[in-house]
Protein backbone atom coordinates (compact mmCIF):
# COMPACT_ATOMS: atom_id res chain seq x y z
CA UNK A 1 0.00 0.00 0.00
CA UNK A 2 1.45 3.49 -0.96
CA UNK A 3 0.96 6.22 1.47
CA UNK A 4 0.48 9.27 0.50
CA UNK A 5 2.73 12.05 1.41
CA UNK A 6 1.68 15.72 1.16
CA UNK A 7 3.67 18.44 -0.42
CA UNK A 8 5.71 20.56 1.19
CA UNK A 9 6.54 23.95 0.39
CA UNK A 10 10.14 25.79 -0.52
CA UNK A 11 9.42 27.70 3.02
CA UNK A 12 8.93 24.74 4.82
CA UNK A 13 11.80 23.13 3.67
CA UNK A 14 14.19 25.42 4.47
CA UNK A 15 12.61 26.31 8.11
CA UNK A 16 13.34 22.72 8.30
CA UNK A 17 16.33 22.23 7.06
CA UNK A 18 17.78 24.98 8.90
CA UNK A 19 16.48 23.87 12.06
CA UNK A 20 18.05 20.41 11.17
CA UNK A 21 20.86 21.86 10.66
CA UNK A 22 21.00 23.59 14.12
CA UNK A 23 20.73 20.36 15.66
CA UNK A 24 23.59 18.60 14.18
CA UNK A 25 25.66 21.59 15.16
CA UNK A 26 24.92 21.15 18.75
CA UNK A 27 27.83 20.68 21.43
CA UNK A 28 26.08 17.77 23.16
CA UNK A 29 23.72 16.14 21.15
CA UNK A 30 20.64 13.95 22.75
CA UNK A 31 21.71 10.16 22.96
CA UNK A 32 18.89 8.05 21.90
CA UNK A 33 17.64 5.96 25.25
CA UNK A 34 16.06 3.00 23.25
CA UNK A 35 17.51 0.67 21.93
CA UNK A 36 16.84 -0.60 18.38
CA UNK A 37 14.34 -3.39 17.93
CA UNK A 38 16.54 -6.08 16.81
CA UNK A 39 18.49 -6.14 20.08
CA UNK A 40 15.80 -7.73 21.75
CA UNK A 41 14.50 -11.21 20.36
CA UNK A 42 11.29 -12.12 19.52
CA UNK A 43 9.95 -8.45 19.63
CA UNK A 44 9.32 -7.75 16.09
CA UNK A 45 7.78 -9.57 13.18
CA UNK A 46 9.15 -9.27 9.93
CA UNK A 47 6.60 -8.45 7.45
CA UNK A 48 6.69 -8.10 3.56
CA UNK A 49 8.71 -6.03 1.57
CA UNK A 50 11.22 -5.74 4.86
CA UNK A 51 9.06 -4.12 7.11
CA UNK A 52 8.90 -4.98 10.63
CA UNK A 53 6.54 -4.45 13.46
CA UNK A 54 6.76 -4.55 17.20
CA UNK A 55 3.82 -5.93 18.85
CA UNK A 56 2.26 -3.36 21.44
CA UNK A 57 1.03 -4.48 25.08
CA UNK A 58 -1.09 -1.96 26.98
CA UNK A 59 -0.22 0.33 24.44
CA UNK A 60 3.74 0.27 25.28
CA UNK A 61 5.93 -1.28 22.67
CA UNK A 62 7.68 -4.52 23.50
CA UNK A 63 11.14 -2.77 22.67
CA UNK A 64 10.91 -0.13 25.57
CA UNK A 65 9.35 -2.09 27.98
CA UNK A 66 11.90 -4.72 27.27
CA UNK A 67 14.47 -1.68 27.50
CA UNK A 68 13.43 -0.57 31.27
CA UNK A 69 13.36 -4.20 32.12
CA UNK A 70 16.72 -5.08 31.59
CA UNK A 71 17.67 -1.31 32.98
CA UNK A 72 16.15 -1.87 36.23
CA UNK A 73 17.15 -5.87 37.13
CA UNK A 74 17.25 -4.98 40.73
CA UNK A 75 14.90 -6.96 43.33
CA UNK A 76 12.82 -5.02 45.61
CA UNK A 77 13.58 -5.77 49.20
CA UNK A 78 11.48 -4.34 51.90
CA UNK A 79 12.40 -4.75 55.47
CA UNK A 80 10.55 -7.13 57.64
CA UNK A 81 9.65 -3.90 60.18
CA UNK A 82 7.88 -1.74 56.84
CA UNK A 83 6.08 -5.02 55.25
CA UNK A 84 2.73 -3.91 56.76
CA UNK A 85 3.35 -0.48 56.37
CA UNK A 86 0.08 0.83 54.04
CA UNK A 87 1.41 2.90 50.64
CA UNK A 88 -0.65 6.00 51.92
CA UNK A 89 1.57 6.47 54.70
CA UNK A 90 4.56 7.23 52.05
CA UNK A 91 2.38 9.17 49.82
CA UNK A 92 1.14 11.23 52.86
CA UNK A 93 4.60 12.26 53.62
CA UNK A 94 5.22 13.27 50.08
CA UNK A 95 7.83 10.43 49.58
CA UNK A 96 6.50 9.24 46.23
CA UNK A 97 4.47 11.58 43.78
CA UNK A 98 1.22 11.09 42.69
CA UNK A 99 2.07 9.06 39.08
CA UNK A 100 3.86 6.53 41.20
CA UNK A 101 1.29 5.63 43.60
CA UNK A 102 -1.49 5.50 41.22
CA UNK A 103 0.30 2.92 39.37
CA UNK A 104 1.56 0.89 42.35
CA UNK A 105 -2.63 1.08 43.23
CA UNK A 106 -3.48 -0.15 39.29
CA UNK A 107 -1.18 -2.88 40.01
CA UNK A 108 -3.19 -3.92 43.56
CA UNK A 109 -0.46 -2.60 45.88
CA UNK A 110 -1.38 -1.56 48.87
CA UNK A 111 1.16 -2.15 51.39
CA UNK A 112 4.48 -2.18 51.01
CA UNK A 113 4.87 -5.91 51.46
CA UNK A 114 3.72 -7.26 48.37
CA UNK A 115 6.54 -5.38 46.84
CA UNK A 116 8.93 -7.60 48.42
CA UNK A 117 10.62 -9.72 45.82
CA UNK A 118 9.03 -7.96 43.06
CA UNK A 119 11.78 -6.01 40.36
CA UNK A 120 11.35 -3.18 39.38
CA UNK A 121 11.68 -3.91 35.27
CA UNK A 122 8.45 -6.11 35.82
CA UNK A 123 6.45 -2.63 36.87
CA UNK A 124 7.30 -1.33 32.75
CA UNK A 125 4.76 -3.62 31.63
CA UNK A 126 2.25 -1.79 33.53
CA UNK A 127 0.04 1.49 31.87
CA UNK A 128 1.49 4.66 32.04
CA UNK A 129 4.37 3.82 33.72
CA UNK A 130 7.62 5.30 32.20
CA UNK A 131 11.29 5.96 32.88
CA UNK A 132 9.91 8.12 35.69
CA UNK A 133 8.11 6.20 37.52
CA UNK A 134 10.41 3.71 37.71
CA UNK A 135 13.35 5.47 38.32
CA UNK A 136 11.89 6.73 41.30
CA UNK A 137 10.24 3.23 42.06
CA UNK A 138 13.89 2.21 42.30
CA UNK A 139 15.12 5.09 44.18
CA UNK A 140 12.54 4.35 47.08
CA UNK A 141 13.69 0.60 47.17
CA UNK A 142 16.75 2.24 47.78
CA UNK A 143 15.78 4.03 50.49
CA UNK A 144 14.02 1.55 52.52
CA UNK A 145 17.08 -0.66 51.45
CA UNK A 146 19.90 1.34 52.31
CA UNK A 147 21.34 -0.17 48.88
CA UNK A 148 23.29 1.16 46.18
CA UNK A 149 19.94 2.08 43.49
CA UNK A 150 21.54 -1.11 41.33
CA UNK A 151 23.73 -3.47 41.08
CA UNK A 152 24.65 -7.12 39.39
CA UNK A 153 25.61 -6.62 35.86
CA UNK A 154 24.64 -2.51 34.68
CA UNK A 155 24.56 -1.58 30.97
CA UNK A 156 25.45 1.54 29.04
CA UNK A 157 22.00 2.40 29.39
CA UNK A 158 21.98 1.73 32.92
CA UNK A 159 24.60 4.11 34.03
CA UNK A 160 22.67 6.68 31.93
CA UNK A 161 19.45 6.67 34.12
CA UNK A 162 21.62 5.94 37.35
CA UNK A 163 23.36 9.52 36.40
CA UNK A 164 20.11 11.22 36.09
CA UNK A 165 19.45 10.41 39.65
CA UNK A 166 22.67 12.01 40.89
CA UNK A 167 22.58 15.96 42.33
CA UNK A 168 24.04 19.11 40.52
CA UNK A 169 27.36 20.13 41.68
CA UNK A 170 27.23 23.75 41.34
CA UNK A 171 30.67 25.97 42.66
CA UNK A 172 30.01 28.80 44.59
CA UNK A 173 32.26 30.37 42.03
CA UNK A 174 28.80 31.00 39.67
CA UNK A 175 26.11 29.96 42.58
CA UNK A 176 25.18 33.94 42.55
CA UNK A 177 24.43 33.73 38.09
CA UNK A 178 20.79 34.67 37.84
CA UNK A 179 18.55 32.28 35.34
CA UNK A 180 17.18 35.63 34.07
CA UNK A 181 20.41 36.87 32.66
CA UNK A 182 21.59 34.03 31.08
CA UNK A 183 21.40 32.61 27.72
CA UNK A 184 18.44 30.14 28.43
CA UNK A 185 15.36 28.76 26.86
CA UNK A 186 11.82 29.88 27.36
CA UNK A 187 10.77 25.99 28.62
CA UNK A 188 13.84 26.10 31.17
CA UNK A 189 12.47 29.14 32.60
CA UNK A 190 9.24 28.38 32.54
CA UNK A 191 10.51 25.08 34.56
CA UNK A 192 13.29 27.71 36.82
CA UNK A 193 9.99 29.87 37.52
CA UNK A 194 7.61 26.78 38.75
CA UNK A 195 10.57 25.02 40.28
CA UNK A 196 11.60 28.30 42.50
CA UNK A 197 15.50 28.52 40.98
CA UNK A 198 16.41 31.88 41.06
CA UNK A 199 20.37 31.25 41.14
CA UNK A 200 22.42 28.63 39.74
CA UNK A 201 23.46 28.07 43.56
CA UNK A 202 19.52 26.82 44.14
CA UNK A 203 20.34 23.37 42.09
CA UNK A 204 22.94 22.68 44.05
CA UNK A 205 22.29 19.18 45.67
CA UNK A 206 18.51 18.58 43.61
CA UNK A 207 19.25 15.64 41.61
CA UNK A 208 17.88 15.43 38.13
CA UNK A 209 15.45 13.17 38.58
CA UNK A 210 14.01 15.80 41.02
CA UNK A 211 13.69 18.05 37.58
CA UNK A 212 11.99 15.64 35.63
CA UNK A 213 9.24 15.53 37.79
CA UNK A 214 8.38 19.04 37.17
CA UNK A 215 6.12 19.99 34.29
CA UNK A 216 7.15 20.32 31.26
CA UNK A 217 10.15 19.29 31.97
CA UNK A 218 12.33 16.49 29.70
CA UNK A 219 15.41 15.04 29.27
CA UNK A 220 16.47 17.95 26.58
CA UNK A 221 15.89 20.78 29.63
CA UNK A 222 18.28 18.97 32.08
CA UNK A 223 20.99 18.19 29.26
CA UNK A 224 20.28 21.83 29.11
CA UNK A 225 20.61 23.01 32.72
CA UNK A 226 24.07 20.74 32.81
CA UNK A 227 25.39 22.37 29.72
CA UNK A 228 24.85 25.57 31.27
CA UNK A 229 26.83 24.86 34.52
CA UNK A 230 29.65 23.86 32.45
CA UNK A 231 29.62 26.95 30.30
CA UNK A 232 29.43 28.91 34.01
CA UNK A 233 32.14 26.69 35.00
CA UNK A 234 34.70 27.27 32.28
CA UNK A 235 34.25 31.02 32.77
CA UNK A 236 31.93 31.83 29.70
CA UNK A 237 29.65 33.79 32.29
CA UNK A 238 32.06 35.27 34.20
CA UNK A 239 31.49 39.08 34.78
CA UNK A 240 35.72 39.66 36.26
CA UNK A 241 36.24 43.39 35.85
CA UNK A 242 38.73 44.31 33.07
CA UNK A 243 40.64 47.41 32.78
CA UNK A 244 38.66 50.49 30.99
CA UNK A 245 41.09 50.19 27.76
CA UNK A 246 40.39 46.78 27.34
CA UNK A 247 36.40 47.07 27.73
CA UNK A 248 35.50 48.52 24.38
CA UNK A 249 37.33 45.54 22.24
CA UNK A 250 36.29 42.93 24.33
CA UNK A 251 32.95 43.85 23.72
CA UNK A 252 33.07 44.42 19.98
CA UNK A 253 34.39 41.60 20.15
CA UNK A 254 31.85 39.72 22.26
CA UNK A 255 28.52 41.29 20.24
CA UNK A 256 30.26 39.74 16.48
CA UNK A 257 31.15 36.41 18.44
CA UNK A 258 26.94 36.43 19.82
CA UNK A 259 26.16 37.56 16.33
CA UNK A 260 27.58 34.03 14.43
CA UNK A 261 25.58 32.19 16.93
CA UNK A 262 22.78 33.50 15.67
CA UNK A 263 20.05 32.10 13.29
CA UNK A 264 20.25 32.98 10.06
CA UNK A 265 17.05 34.86 9.64
CA UNK A 266 17.54 36.32 13.04
CA UNK A 267 21.14 37.30 12.13
CA UNK A 268 20.28 38.69 8.59
CA UNK A 269 17.52 40.76 10.36
CA UNK A 270 19.36 42.21 12.82
CA UNK A 271 22.74 42.76 10.18
CA UNK A 272 20.01 44.80 8.16
CA UNK A 273 18.79 46.33 10.91
CA UNK A 274 22.48 47.64 12.29
CA UNK A 275 23.17 48.61 8.52
CA UNK A 276 20.68 51.23 8.62
CA UNK A 277 17.87 49.68 6.76
CA UNK A 278 14.59 49.97 8.41
CA UNK A 279 11.72 47.61 9.18
CA UNK A 280 9.60 47.94 6.36
CA UNK A 281 11.93 47.05 3.58
CA UNK A 282 13.75 44.55 5.99
CA UNK A 283 9.94 42.76 5.86
CA UNK A 284 9.64 43.55 1.60
CA UNK A 285 13.35 41.87 1.06
CA UNK A 286 12.16 38.95 3.17
CA UNK A 287 8.54 38.48 2.45
CA UNK A 288 7.32 39.47 5.78
CA UNK A 289 5.70 42.74 7.15
CA UNK A 290 7.26 45.64 8.91
CA UNK A 291 5.53 44.09 12.05
CA UNK A 292 6.92 40.67 11.80
CA UNK A 293 10.36 42.00 11.21
CA UNK A 294 9.83 44.23 14.23
CA UNK A 295 9.33 41.61 16.55
CA UNK A 296 12.49 39.52 15.08
CA UNK A 297 14.78 42.44 15.74
CA UNK A 298 13.83 43.23 19.11
CA UNK A 299 13.83 39.16 19.80
CA UNK A 300 17.24 38.94 18.75
CA UNK A 301 18.55 42.06 20.81
CA UNK A 302 17.38 40.52 24.10
CA UNK A 303 18.76 36.95 22.97
CA UNK A 304 22.15 38.92 21.91
CA UNK A 305 22.34 40.63 25.03
CA UNK A 306 21.81 37.50 26.95
CA UNK A 307 24.37 35.47 25.66
CA UNK A 308 27.18 35.69 27.53
CA UNK A 309 25.48 35.97 30.57
CA UNK A 310 26.00 39.22 32.31
CA UNK A 311 29.20 39.77 30.69
CA UNK A 312 27.78 42.16 27.58
CA UNK A 313 25.33 44.08 30.00
CA UNK A 314 28.28 44.97 32.15
CA UNK A 315 30.91 45.38 29.48
CA UNK A 316 27.88 47.98 28.04
CA UNK A 317 27.65 49.56 31.48
CA UNK A 318 31.48 50.58 31.39
CA UNK A 319 31.72 51.96 28.09
CA UNK A 320 28.38 54.25 29.24
CA UNK A 321 30.35 55.43 31.75
CA UNK A 322 33.53 55.87 29.52
CA UNK A 323 31.30 58.09 27.40
CA UNK A 324 29.76 60.22 30.35
CA UNK A 325 33.11 60.64 31.74
CA UNK A 326 34.99 61.77 28.22
CA UNK A 327 35.36 65.45 28.02
CA UNK A 328 33.69 67.16 25.08
CA UNK A 329 32.00 63.98 24.30
CA UNK A 330 28.15 64.69 23.12
CA UNK A 331 27.69 61.23 22.72
CA UNK A 332 29.20 58.14 21.72
CA UNK A 333 29.92 58.04 17.58
CA UNK A 334 31.95 56.00 15.46
CA UNK A 335 35.20 57.99 15.63
CA UNK A 336 35.59 58.19 19.62
CA UNK A 337 34.53 53.85 18.97
CA UNK A 338 37.35 54.09 16.64
CA UNK A 339 40.24 55.83 19.02
CA UNK A 340 39.04 53.53 21.96
CA UNK A 341 40.04 50.28 20.21
CA UNK A 342 42.84 52.02 18.01
CA UNK A 343 45.48 50.16 20.00
CA UNK A 344 43.28 46.65 19.70
CA UNK A 345 45.05 43.81 17.93
CA UNK A 346 40.89 42.40 17.25
CA UNK A 347 39.85 43.07 13.63
CA UNK A 348 36.19 43.50 13.54
CA UNK A 349 33.97 42.31 10.71
CA UNK A 350 31.46 45.17 11.43
CA UNK A 351 31.74 49.01 10.65
CA UNK A 352 31.72 51.40 13.55
CA UNK A 353 28.78 52.98 12.08
CA UNK A 354 27.70 49.15 12.57
CA UNK A 355 28.98 48.83 15.88
CA UNK A 356 27.26 51.87 17.18
CA UNK A 357 24.06 51.44 16.33
CA UNK A 358 24.17 47.67 17.75
CA UNK A 359 25.38 49.12 21.13
CA UNK A 360 22.77 51.99 20.99
CA UNK A 361 19.86 48.98 20.51
CA UNK A 362 21.40 47.07 23.37
CA UNK A 363 21.01 49.79 25.70
CA UNK A 364 19.13 52.80 24.61
CA UNK A 365 20.07 54.83 27.67
CA UNK A 366 23.33 55.38 25.93
CA UNK A 367 23.78 58.69 24.57
CA UNK A 368 24.20 59.32 20.83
Amino acid sequence: MKLRISKVSNRARSIEDEDDEGFQNSTMPLCPLLPSVESFGGAATTLPHGRQSVVCSRRMPVDMAAFTSRCFPRTIEIPVRLRGRPLEALSGGRRISARLAHMLHRSGIRVLGRLHGLRVGDFAWERNCGLKTLHELDSLASALTNQPSSHGRTTRATRKLTALGTAFAVPKSVCDLRFDELPITKRLANVARSAGLRTLGNLHGRTRFELLQRRACGWRTVIEIQQLIERAISGEFDIARIGESRAVAELLTLLEQGIAKLARRERQFLLARIDGMTFAKIGQRHGFTRAYAHQVVMKTVGILRKTYGPRIPELIEMVKQRCLSTPRASGLTPSLLDQWVVNSTNSFRLSRKAQVRLIAALDKSIPL
